[in-house]
């Protein structure tokens, strides 16, 4: 058999990625001026206010949003992180 007619067979196949369906989509936390300084809180770390993302009530984060990403409540926090986040004892 000549090298001329040999069909190459093992050529590298490209796997399809899965398709991976996006969340919920919900508002970042606003970057503009909706963010402001709300003083500190007892350990000293300067506290923002901000909207929360799922309810809208208005609500003091320890950290500046970058805007990316949404940004909750207490409440809804704790709903979020008991909800889907596995919130079981770790071991």
């Amino acid at each position: 058999m000549s090298d001329k007619n040999k069909q190459v067979t093992d050529k590298p196949v490209k796997a399809k990625e899965p398709k991976i369906e996006e969340p919920v989509s919900r508002p970042a936390a606003p970057t503009d001026g909706a963010v402001t300084p709300a003083g500190t809180d007892q350990l000293g770390r300067q506290l923002y206010n901000v909207k929360c993302a799922k309810c809208g009530k208005q609500t003091q984060v320890p950290f500046k949003p970058s805007g990316d990403r949404p940004v909750y409540c207490r409440d809804c926090y704790m709903e979020q992180r008991k909800g889907g986040m596995g919130g079981g004892p770790r071991g």
